[in-house]
């Protein structure tokens, strides 16, 4: 398949890439390279994971819709794998332009023009955020009662809407992914994980949000490629302007006390921390309930939390990693 990827510099984006090339697929990746952490990571990523795979990065904005129109015109690919976004839930309220301009706006170019072109599967990233804390645990796709807590599940959950208007009457299938806290090697440092394990190797300042009580379905970033690849090969049986969404989850959530547990046993050294109250855009809990995806795919992520965090940490801890770490975690 001839797949467009865009975020392809980010975590998942990345990973993905190297995953359809390692399966034979013709990539183009696209991303603008923002500065919401520090680009070295993604310019790392790039040079680690995916040139050599001979996969160029073209630096593209989804906010420019002539050049974006223009790309997925010339190139006709057979899958739009969309990932770019601003991520985070805790931007500040000053800054919510920016889920707007790249969730919002940003998304709309990438839908439009992929209906338009007629390309034939649209995958993109949504989140666990969409359920927000009034919805049922264990989160089930065919959950009403949705009412995400931050900007950010709010716009994932416009798109979820969007993307059931458009494509209905099209010549395209497209699939919501919805992931619940995806992490492993490569991840983004603004998350608690990553933030933990750079406490434990240089030192870092860390922060941690309320009593540590809330749970996350933490998913291994191996797993969330794995059931990507099948959902993609399962979608297409389905006939054109069909939407759906589907969890992408083990239905395993730990507690932030239980990650810094297992984060001080792999790395051997106690996390020195600051405690400040909860955020008020974080949820309880978040549980996703994988029946779909197993129905659909036969597959459930599998990793269990100290093997996914024992891998990432031995990432963190090698040479090229802990030379920029610091200045990482500093960056967001």
């Amino acid at each position: 398949m001839r797949i467009l990827v865009t975020g392809a510099a980010g975590f998942i984006g990345s990973a993905l890439c190297k995953k359809f090339r390692l399966s034979g697929h013709d990539i183009t990746a696209i991303d603008n390279f923002s500065d919401y952490y520090d680009v070295t990571l993604k310019q790392m990523r790039v040079k680690e994971l995916l040139t050599p795979l001979d996969i160029e990065v073209l630096t593209l904005d989804i906010c420019d819709r002539m050049a974006l129109e223009k790309l997925i015109n010339s190139i006709k690919p057979d899958l739009v794998m969309h990932l770019a976004a601003q991520a985070g839930v805790r931007l500040k309220v000053n800054e919510s332009h920016k889920y707007v301009e790249s969730n919002l706006v940003g998304f709309s170019n990438v839908l439009v023009s992929t209906i338009q072109n007629q390309v034939p599967y649209f995958l993109y990233a949504s989140s666990s955020s969409v359920y927000g804390d009034q919805a049922s645990i264990p989160y089930r796709e065919s959950e009403s009662n949705l009412h995400p807590n931050s900007f950010y599940g709010g716009t994932k959950l416009t798109n979820e809407i969007l993307t059931t208007t458009l494509v209905s009457k099209s010549e395209t299938v497209a699939r919501g992914l919805r992931f619940f806290t995806v992490y492993g090697p490569w991840g983004r440092p603004d998350m608690a994980y990553f933030r933990m394990l750079a406490n434990t190797l240089v030192n870092s300042k860390l922060k941690i949000y309320g009593d540590g009580s809330i749970e996350r379905d933490f998913t291994f970033i191996d797993d969330v490629t794995n059931a990507i690849e099948l959902l993609i090969d399962e979608m297409k049986i389905y006939p054109k302007g069909q939407s759906d969404v589907v969890n992408v989850g083990g239905g395993h959530p730990i507690s932030i006390n239980k990650l810094i547990e297992v984060v001080e046993k792999i790395s051997n050294k106690q996390l020195v921390f600051e405690k400040l109250n909860r955020n008020l855009t974080d949820v309880s809990k978040t549980m996703a309930d994988p029946s779909k995806l197993y129905k659909l795919t036969g597959y459930n992520p599998k990793t269990e939390i100290e093997t996914g965090i024992l891998e990432t940490f031995k990432w963190a801890s090698n040479k090229n990693t802990l030379a920029h770490i610091q200045k990482w975690i500093e960056s967001c």
